[in-house]
């Protein structure tokens, strides 16, 4: 199994209010201290041992926005010394050159920035007027503190979805290191402001394809989506060639990630905005291993369409907090995958299968060290 997915939020402040955000309450809970937060990296190192996971774990530090601390440093610095590698998830809005170059001396190594259109006007329209400019600047700055940066764009319908492939175009224009695609979670402000969350995602994956091909994209082009599993084997002439591709990210039998508020301590699954329990009252490493949400996750069989699709082994049948935005439950099938949709009906998966982790075959374990080599490679690049 990979390494489990580390994601930490420092704080439930925020400096902007996005349209679309899985947050439902900002600032409910205070911000945890620089020695809270050591006891829950002391978790994720107990849950690492207890899964035999070797080597420093990526982690992965967000909010809320997390720059509005100013102790954001020391968080970074303590992360270092306790032997994670450290990636930042930022709106960029705040972030001056002064900052990025003090950050990166604290240990970050790569910074993720949400831009939400490829233009102004549709950013603004997502994020609040003049975020789009103050992000431009944040983004620069960054670039001038040498941290590899990627955009990372939620996609829209009805708002951005048109427009997606240009975000190839402004990433090469901005000459950052990649740029990534995720689909929304019906929850918080997103359900707040009725968000629409019915679109051709798939169909948008492959629109985004054929402008890389178009323009020799030649940076990193990721999605966020187990419906990406799909692409290679229905369009394996638009996946041929593309340096940067990563069509694999969202496995949930391959990795997990690890959601948790520091300031409440509570414990989520990826994006599942259903609480699994709380570090503070379980140990992680207990929690992580019985919840009975999680081992029907882990034990889905395959329903329907899934059952005879190739993408199968590692697509689980769609993302779960997808699913559970838009219905409320989690053990049914993706309604935006294309071969589902020429179903009756939505099935439930059978929890009847294998709780034990997959293995990486040999290949797998080849195109992950190729992917960690190009990020170092870019990383190095830009020192």
């Amino acid at each position: 199994m990979s390494q489990h997915r580390l994601h930490l939020n420092v704080t439930e402040r925020c400096n902007i209010r996005c349209i679309h955000c899985y947050w439902e309450e900002y600032g409910k809970n205070p911000d945890p201290s620089l020695e809270t937060i050591g006891k829950i990296l002391d978790q994720f190192k107990q849950l690492a041992g207890s899964y035999h996971e070797n080597g420093r774990h990526m982690l992965t530090l967000g909010g809320g926005e997390p720059t509005v601390r100013a102790d954001l440093e020391e968080i970074v610095q303590l992360s270092v010394r306790r032997g994670f590698r450290v990636r930042l998830v930022t709106n960029a809005v705040s972030l001056d050159e002064e900052r990025a170059v003090s950050l990166r001396k604290s240990g970050l190594e790569m910074a993720q920035v949400s831009l939400d259109g490829a233009t102004e006007e549709t950013h603004d329209r997502v994020r609040g007027k003049g975020n789009w400019r103050r992000a431009m600047a944040g983004i620069a700055a960054l670039k001038k503190g040498r941290l590899l940066t990627v955009l990372s764009y939620v996609l829209l319908p009805g708002i951005n979805l048109e427009e997606a492939p240009l975000l190839l175009d402004l990433v090469r224009k901005l000459r950052v290191a990649g740029a990534k695609f995720a689909r929304p979670v019906n929850e918080g402000q997103a359900a707040l402001h009725g968000i629409r969350v019915q679109g051709d995602y798939l169909g948008t994956f492959r629109r985004i394809l054929d402008h890389a091909k178009a323009i020799r994209y030649k940076r990193l082009l990721l999605f966020f989506d187990p419906l990406a599993h799909l692409l290679p084997l229905e369009e394996p002439k638009k996946v041929a060639g593309l340096w940067g591709l990563a069509t694999d990210l969202c496995q949930c039998n391959n990795t997990e990630l690890i959601e948790v508020n520091g300031g409440s301590g509570d414990v989520y699954y990826c994006r599942i905005r259903a609480k699994l329990g709380n570090l503070f009252q379980t140990p992680l490493p207990e929690l992580w291993h019985h919840h009975a949400v999680l081992n029907q996750i882990r034990r889905k069989s395959p329903s329907g369409s899934c059952g005879k699709c190739g993408a199968w082994s590692a697509c689980r049948g769609g993302c779960p907090a997808v699913v559970h935005g838009n219905t409320g439950q989690i053990l049914l099938q993706d309604a935006d995958c294309s071969e589902v949709q020429k179903q009756p009906a939505l099935l439930a998966f059978p929890t009847l299968g294998h709780s034990n982790p997959r293995v990486l075959s040999n290949v797998e374990e080849i195109r992950e060290a190729g992917r960690r080599l190009k990020f170092e490679v870019y990383r190095h690049s830009l020192t």
